[in-house]
């Protein structure tokens, strides 16, 4: 009898060809998200509210981009910065301080934060909050894209994991050579000639570490 198809306890998804090895290459490469995650995606999908809400929230930011205006307040943890009146909605305290200046802004996305949103112990894991550090360009954070570092969970735009090309300096990268293509060629997201991470890794949350 043929054996049976093996089912991927995550995503649900059926490993149709060869079992062992194609089940290896799926849990490295293709489904490394927790269960719960997928679950979360069925259950956002079938709500038209929440459906509803993100178009809403994405549509808002589109037209930010569009037509820029100055930006008063963090967008990572929404204190007004240096020099800016309270809102209409805002009671004004004198014990609130504000951000400070403004200390990074994305030229792309417009995404502005104060410098205690910098820091890495401000960061977050996309899905569950949106990282306050990290902008909401899918392929760089502030203008440095995240081909040329290598894989961090904390990579992509807030919402979705960046889980594209990499090609980090292989000195000092936590990966070995093997670990590399053994050819060089285009980078699909900047479009530098190098030699890339192997398919495999490219959604490890650190290096070394599926």
């Amino acid at each position: 009898e043929p054996e049976k198809p093996l089912r991927c306890s995550q995503c649900q998804k059926t490993i149709k060809d060869c079992q062992k090895t194609d089940w290896k290459a799926h849990k490295r490469s293709v489904c490394t998200k927790p269960a719960i995650f997928h679950k979360l995606d069925k259950m956002m999908s079938k709500n038209p509210v929440m459906a509803g809400l993100q178009s809403f929230e994405q549509a808002a930011w589109a037209d930010r981009v569009r037509n820029p205006q100055t930006i008063g307040a963090c967008d990572g943890c929404f204190r007004r910065f240096r020099g800016f009146p309270p809102r209409e909605e805002e009671e004004e305290d004198e014990n609130t301080p504000d951000a400070g200046d403004a200390f990074k802004h994305c030229q792309d996305c417009d995404w502005t934060i104060c410098r205690d949103c910098s820091h890495p112990q401000a960061q977050g894991v996309p899905y569950f909050d949106r990282p306050a550090g990290t902008c909401r360009c899918p392929t760089a954070n502030f203008g440095v894209s995240y081909c040329r570092s290598t894989p961090n969970y904390l990579d992509g735009d807030g919402r979705k994991p960046y889980h594209g090309d990499r090609h980090p300096a292989m000195a000092g990268s936590g990966y070995s050579v093997a670990s590399f293509e053994s050819q060089e060629r285009e980078c699909r997201t900047c479009g530098v000639s190098a030699r890339h991470l192997k398919k495999e890794h490219l959604k490890d949350a650190l290096p070394g570490i599926v």
